[in-house]
């Protein structure tokens, strides 16, 4: 693993770009929020009643507002000095948001699954994305916390044919891509920039979730770019293609775990 790591550093350091894949080894568990005592009565009451099922979502945000994990954001930490002083751009098809808050610039990001930024009709018949009401957020927050009266509050529709808004992420049955594909549009031009320059590719947590997204282009990114390496890591598919084995370096370990002892 020593000799991962150095190598892994040289090809950034010696790198004219840095590109970075993050997948779902990096996402935030909801799993221990039914732990909280607050979160979880506030879950039994609405669950008591099906017309506040709309109700689950928004809470799934605020409790990933209010409770980061702490390993994965101490990864992303880690990975932020690791790209100081970098031309970089990342790709992550984790749907949390936990990457905008961990210091990056916006402008490198992109993240092609949606998240709980934005806010969309369920049928998307606008074809366009909104920001979240803060006061209804706030709204529920203190509901959760203080065990204030559900009925009071009121579940946002769309302009237009009065449905109800879900949250901008591929989960939903009609994702607004728009949510994304101006930045996605940024990512490709950054994309076409790295043709015969050295690009060190690293690839986080990037399971068979979401292949086209990151693992295949990144592959096909390495196979025709040969001033390129890409490093892969991940706890169970961290297997490499015959085709870019030569410029190619896999290893078997938990990709938060490996940002994190990096520096050890």
């Amino acid at each position: 693993m020593e000799d991962i790591k150095r190598i892994a550093a040289d090809s950034i350091n010696n790198a004219d770009m840095v590109l970075v894949g993050i997948g779902e080894e990096f996402g935030m568990s909801l799993l221990r929020m039914e732990e909280n005592l607050q979160y979880k009565r506030f879950l039994d009451r609405i669950e008591e009643i099906e017309e506040y099922g709309w109700l689950v979502p928004y809470v799934e945000k605020l409790y990933l507002r209010e409770h980061k994990d702490e390993k994965i954001m101490k990864a992303y930490n880690k990975l932020g000095k690791l790209l100081e002083g970098k031309n970089h751009y990342i790709v992550s098809t984790c749907t949390d948001d936990c990457i905008y808050d961990a210091g990056f610039k916006e402008d490198r990001i992109v993240t092609p699954c949606g998240g709980y930024r934005f806010m969309q009709c369920e049928d998307n018949c606008i074809g366009g994305i909104e920001e979240p009401d803060e006061v209804l957020l706030d709204q529920i927050y203190r509901s959760i916390k203080t065990g204030e009266e559900i009925a009071e509050i009121k579940k946002p529709v769309c302009i237009k044919c009065k449905k109800k808004l879900v949250f901008n992420n591929v989960n939903t049955d009609h994702y607004a891509e728009e949510g994304y594909l101006d930045k996605w549009d940024h990512y490709t031009k950054w994309l076409q920039g790295t043709v015969n320059r050295k690009l060190c590719v690293i690839e986080l947590g990037v399971g068979m979730q979401f292949p086209t997204v990151i693992r295949w282009p990144f592959e096909k990114i390495v196979f025709f770019n040969q001033k390129s390496n890409l490093f892969r890591i991940h706890s169970r598919l961290y297997q490499l293609t015959e085709e870019i084995k030569e410029r190619g370096f896999s290893l078997k370990e938990n990709s938060t775990d490996f940002i994190i002892n990096w520096f050890v």
